[in-house]
């Protein structure tokens, strides 16, 4: 892995994994009364799982993508509670918005939306990064960061990845497991290295063969993509959206409130995990598991009743997240949703060498 310079690029300040530039945490919203929340079960990786245990299952069930193995994890209860007035990627780690207008207006309805169109998944992928940019504001560009879907579904830049709990479909189901898709921290240790910047060059090597002409194409190369993640201002985030028509009743998505974790790069990482994910012709990828010590302390929230359309926008590597199973909602019910990946650099940045 060679040093990434921080040259030819500014990100974004604010977000929350950006201490220098952040203002302190306002206290957590009240807690709401009983009524209020709903319980939940989700599972966790097993204490006793050694750091860097391989535990992903590819392929899983004849559908693309891959699975966390069920012995490795505990089923946890929860309370869930309904996400706040207000909640921020820069507070929270999570806040909502709503992309139903500009799906109607690519022709993509509740009536017509199939997961199984690449036309339909690429107009859903073009709808979440103009809604990241406008977001962020006119300064700022969108940056797909294609992820395994790009080697488990054939996916193009710009393709959002999608995913489908009908029994007996090929595409990916929920992912039934709390994660931070990347938390850096968490990355260098599997590489023996420390800290969010060697994390960030660790994960951009992993890609780099996937992305470096889609990047090239943007004029931003490896130093100036490594730098952009590393200072998580916000760098990477997640765009994850209801395709479910109506409403959500079974597996909705589930956050951390990042400041219930007690994740820093200061605090060690006795709760969290790496494990590799490798697939045919993407080796050295891992995904970053939560213990099942944080599920006694942490703080969950969801957005109740999703509507097609609802988006929540979360870090990419600072918010745990995973799909929940609710026992006193109907069980049958599918959930389809998609998800995009951003990295959010400035658009007047120069390029920047590889």
């Amino acid at each position: 892995l060679k040093p990434a310079a921080a040259q030819g690029l500014l990100c974004l300040a604010g977000g929350p994994m950006s201490a220098a530039s952040r203002e302190p945490a306002p206290p957590p919203a009240k807690r709401p009364k009983l009524a209020e929340v709903v319980r939940a079960t989700a599972q966790f990786l097993r204490d006793e799982v050694p750091f860097g245990h391989s535990v992903c299952d590819i392929g899983a069930g004849g559908r693309q993508g891959y699975s966390v193995a069920d012995h490795a994890m505990e089923r946890h209860t929860l309370q869930l509670e309904a996400m706040p007035p207000g909640a921020s990627l820069e507070r929270e780690g999570v806040e909502l918005l709503s992309v139903r207008d500009e799906l109607e207006a690519a022709g993509i309805t509740e009536d017509n939306c199939d997961l199984t169109k690449q036309e339909h998944r690429a107009a859903v992928g073009r709808v979440l990064i103009a809604k990241a940019e406008d977001r962020f504001g006119p300064g700022k560009k969108a940056l797909h960061m294609a992820d395994t879907s790009r080697v488990s579904g054939a996916a193009v830049y710009g393709e959002a990845t999608v995913r489908d709990t009908t029994a007996g479909s090929p595409l990916r189901t929920s992912h039934q497991a709390f994660h931070i898709d990347k938390y850096l921290p968490c990355v260098a240790k599997f590489w023996g290295k420390r800290g969010s910047r060697d994390g960030a060059e660790a994960f951009v090597d992993t890609y780099w063969k996937h992305w470096e002409a889609d990047f090239a194409k943007l004029g931003m190369g490896k130093a100036a993509v490594s730098a952009c993640i590393a200072e998580a201002s916000p760098g990477l985030v997640n765009l994850w959206v209801s395709l479910t028509p109506g409403e959500i009743e079974q597996q909705p998505l589930a956050v951390m409130d990042v400041r219930s974790t007690g994740l820093s790069e200061r605090a060690g990482l006795d709760d969290v995990s790496a494990v590799p994910v490798t697939f045919p012709g993407l080796q050295n990828d891992t995904l970053t598991l939560m213990r099942a010590s944080l599920a006694k302390r942490a703080r969950f929230y969801w957005r109740p009743r999703m509507k097609f359309g609802e988006v929540l926008l979360f870090s990419t590597t600072a918010t745990p997240h995973s799909a929940v199973w609710l026992p006193d909602a109907p069980r049958d019910t599918p959930r389809k949703s998609a998800e995009i990946r951003l990295i959010m650099a400035d658009r007047a940045a120069p390029s920047a060498a590889p």
